[in-house]
């Protein structure tokens, strides 16, 4: 596995917390490497820019198939516990998409974001044992085959409102993290209905996670 972690800490807001994260981060790598094998990926962590830190205090992002970007809001007093808590899920999440991205698998259409996306919560689900992640926590009873289904004219489209389908602009329409919950839901169906696992469905289009559910009718 080569995997190179760099912190970018001129500002020196990352300092105190090096020790935890090079904790998480090892611990991270091992528990995916039990999964996927993972190389050629640069790891670089910064602090959050002061107005876009998340709810969780973490975050990430998935570049290229050879980078990820951790997110740390340096202002909490509680960041160690959440290092702790919540970075194995964010990290596996992000080292998902770049194992998909090796894959050259088009990410464009609804379609593809809401299996890409669905893929690496269930890889988050399954590294951490079965931990329910917070993007979750108000989804448990929304219908996420109704969800897709009033999704399904924008599954082609490339031009959709990831802020309205994901993220929680419009709730009236969406509740937030709709997009997220339907993408799980969509993988943890199909792996009910095929004997697979995880590591061979990676690279797979997202028609097969979704064409046998969006003509199935409602009941």
């Amino acid at each position: 596995m080569t995997i190179k972690v760099t912190f970018l800490n001129s500002s020196g807001k990352l300092s105190k917390y090096t020790d935890s994260l090079n904790q998480g981060i090892d611990k991270t790598l091992t528990r995916v490497g039990e999964f996927f094998e993972l190389s050629e990926i640069d790891i670089t962590v910064s602090p959050f820019q002061k107005g876009e830190e998340s709810p969780s205090g973490l975050g990430g992002y998935a570049l290229s198939e050879h980078r990820v970007e951790l997110l740390i809001d340096c202002n909490r007093d509680d960041m160690d516990r959440v290092i702790e808590a919540e970075l194995m899920e964010v990290l596996a999440h992000e080292l998902h998409h770049c194992l998909r991205m090796s894959f050259h698998v088009p990410s464009v259409t609804l379609s593809q974001q809401l299996v890409m996306e669905g893929l690496a919560c269930h890889f988050e689900h399954t590294v951490t044992n079965g931990k329910q992640s917070f993007l979750f926590k108000d989804l448990q009873d929304y219908d996420w085959r109704r969800g897709l289904k009033k999704m399904s004219h924008l599954l082609d489209v490339s031009d959709f409102s990831l802020d309205k389908l994901f993220l929680g602009s419009h709730p009236e329409e969406y509740p937030k993290y709709a997009g997220y919950w339907i993408g799980f839901n969509l993988v943890s169906e199909y792996l009910k209905t095929h004997q697979t696992k995880e590591v061979d469905i990676v690279g797979l289009d997202a028609k097969y996670f979704i064409e046998p559910l969006i003509f199935k009718p409602l009941t």
